[in-house]
């Protein structure tokens, strides 16, 4: 966006509506803001110091600037990419910026005090509104010459101007008369204007070319006109800003972004429904020239994240712990208990538990309850994507704390290998005693 009265570009994350928080500072009163058809370089034209800021949009810095005539205002780039066309209002002249070199290759004499330029997608034309002639020059982009001056049907004061995708039709603001003239870009002629708000200014096309939008600043709204029946469907009025200049697609159509001169911000329409958002975003003063980078259409992706497993938990079948006598204390390890979160959470918490399920007993004993059997976790063992916490040792009277995870997320695993160590009551009779110790994980 061109801030007229700031000398800076501000720009727009389309994705977001946001606005950059460094303006770009360009020359003094910019107007109209061109993009490179790969979006890499942006033109910009200073009225008020009659020069072209060129602006690279990787790092959003002026990388070179190209003198050019008096009080420049439109330009366009061709859609190869080889030139700009930048009109240069007080003295009636088209200058032909060489892209490669950024210099000035050639300047064309046009009508008088031209304001708008468009050419077409194939390249082979440029349209210039001659805001002071009522009328239009056609440029054969070859040579660079004048090829015809279209006048009737073209209404007062022309502006600018705006080529429909397929290179059918050409739509003209014209700024006093109230309307816009259509011009059929195979014969050069233009039919009867159609009436629009009042001062209509700038004009662009959707990509899809189903629509044109024309800006009236006099009346602050947007008035849509349908390109195959050349009628106007519908009149945005509500959260236009005051003073409403230029306009300009995202690449995919879905929005299109109005420059409020007057209220120093922009309109953000949805093209869907031609309802601009209750937001405007504020950038600098007297923005006037907008242009969309192709490559910043707004395509909203989606994709589904499956979880290649659950939380599990392993366990040896059986583990033997050391012979003993009465009153004494056997012991083992169980072997490696391993956890498996596969969840694939930005949470990844669990607690893995253990219990005596079932007490040690022995034909003609009495049992051995978890009161007397001590469970130890140890250390943690090939752990994956901790931190894992120990719990601590202590009697299986009741479930107790194993193991658990308590922050991080995704993936993760962790093994141990717990001691068991059962105290034998003095009582007990001689036999195997067997029990189950059962560990869980949620």
């Amino acid at each position: 966006m061109a801030n007229s009265d700031d000398g800076t570009v501000s720009v727009i994350n389309t994705t977001n509506d946001t606005v950059g928080a460094t303006p770009i500072t360009v020359g003094t009163a910019p107007t109209w803001v061109a993009m490179f058809p790969n979006g890499t370089t942006a033109y910009v034209t200073n009225s008020g110091s009659d020069n072209v800021s060129v602006i690279n949009t990787a790092n959003n810095t002026v990388t070179a600037t190209i003198a050019v005539g008096d009080e420049p205002r439109g330009v366009v780039v061709t859609p190869d990419g080889t030139k700009a066309y930048v009109v240069n209002t007080l003295d009636g002249t088209v200058s032909v910026i060489n892209t490669a070199t950024n210099s000035v290759s050639s300047t064309i004499t046009v009508g008088n005090t031209p304001i708008g330029v468009a050419v077409t997608p194939d390249g082979t034309k440029a349209y210039v509104a001659n805001l002071n002639a009522d009328s239009v020059s056609v440029i054969n982009t070859t040579t660079d010459t004048v090829s015809s001056t279209i006048t009737t049907n073209i209404g007062t004061n022309p502006s600018t101007i705006a080529v429909t995708p397929n290179g059918a039709k050409a739509y003209v603001t014209n700024n006093t008369s109230n309307d816009v003239s259509v011009i059929d870009t195979a014969t050069d002629t233009a039919g009867t204007p159609i009436a629009v708000g009042t001062n209509p200014r700038g004009v662009a096309v959707a990509p899809n070319g189903a629509k044109a939008y024309v800006v009236n600043n006099g009346s602050n709204s947007v008035s849509v006109i349908n390109t195959t029946t050349d009628a106007v469907t519908s009149t945005i009025t509500t959260n236009i800003g005051t003073g409403p200049s230029g306009v300009a697609f995202t690449a995919n159509g879905a929005k299109a972004y109005i420059t409020n001169t007057g209220s120093d911000n922009v309109s953000v329409i949805d093209t869907a429904t031609d309802t601009a958002s209750a937001t405007q975003l504020t950038v600098g003063g007297g923005p006037l020239g907008a242009a969309a980078s192709p490559d910043q259409g707004d395509t909203v992706v989606t994709f589904q994240v499956t979880a290649t497993g659950g939380l599990t938990v392993a366990v040896p079948t059986s583990a033997t712990l050391s012979g003993v006598t009465p009153g004494g204390t056997a012991t083992g390890q169980l072997g490696n208990v391993a956890v498996t979160d596969e969840r694939s959470l930005a949470d990844a918490s669990w607690v893995a538990t253990a219990s005596l399920t079932d007490n040690f007993t022995t034909p003609g004993g009495s049992p051995i309850t978890g009161s007397a059997v001590t469970y130890t976790p140890g250390a943690a063992i090939n752990p994956v994507n901790g931190p894992f916490t120990a719990g601590t040792a202590g009697t299986l009277a009741s479930t107790r704390t194993a193991y658990s995870k308590t922050s991080g997320s995704g993936d993760n695993s962790v093994e141990w290998n717990p001691t068991l160590d059962v105290a034998v009551p003095a009582s007990a009779v001689a036999g195997t005693y067997t029990g189950t110790v059962t560990h869980s994980v949620a």
